[in-house]
């Protein structure tokens, strides 16, 4: 039996051509989506989920690319772009019924999270971005011991096609 969160039903939707996100889904009330970071999946949010549910519709999506979500291959540079990830995640939204949701988002999931309210504003109630810096500030003060300690960056940087780990 697959690890699951106790009490959440999962489901696969469609969100994209040939991408389906697993989803985990509890609760009800005023929708919350949680997004998890790298190298998780959504049971990093297990305990959290497990007490908004008592007050919220709780939805925890495996990225695309994570977990039991869809791994479509990269052809454009835009498959597992920021952008690409945020249209995901309100569609999703979307078609579990809710138009308007609060988001949360840790470290890769912030990220997707502050795209999301950049490009569908309309579609967020509220926003946290937990445990995240800027990619421009984050890549500009990168030197010395700090790029030693965050060394694993570096190889999700690499050029399409150079080995990676």
């Amino acid at each position: 039996m697959a690890p699951g969160i106790a009490g959440f039903s999962y489901q696969h939707v469609p969100v994209a051509d040939g991408v389906s996100l697993n989803a985990a889904v509890s609760g009800s009330g005023s929708p919350i989506v949680l997004l998890h970071g790298f190298p998780q999946t959504h049971l990093m949010w297990r305990h959290v989920a497990a007490d908004l549910a008592a007050d919220h519709t709780v939805i925890c999506p495996d990225l695309r690319g994570y977990g039991a979500s869809g791994k479509p291959a990269e052809t454009d540079g835009t498959v597992y772009a920021k952008r690409t990830m945020a249209a995901d995640i309100v569609t999703l939204a979307r078609a579990l019924g809710h138009e308007r949701f609060a988001l949360a988002g840790h470290d890769r999931g912030a990220l997707v999270a502050f795209r999301t309210g950049l490009d569908h504003p309309g579609a967020i109630t509220h926003l946290a971005c937990l445990d995240v810096l800027p990619t421009v500030d984050m890549w500009e003060v990168m030197r010395g011991v700090t790029a030693a300690v965050g060394f694993h960056l570096y190889l999700m940087a690499q050029l399409r096609g150079c080995p990676s780990g």
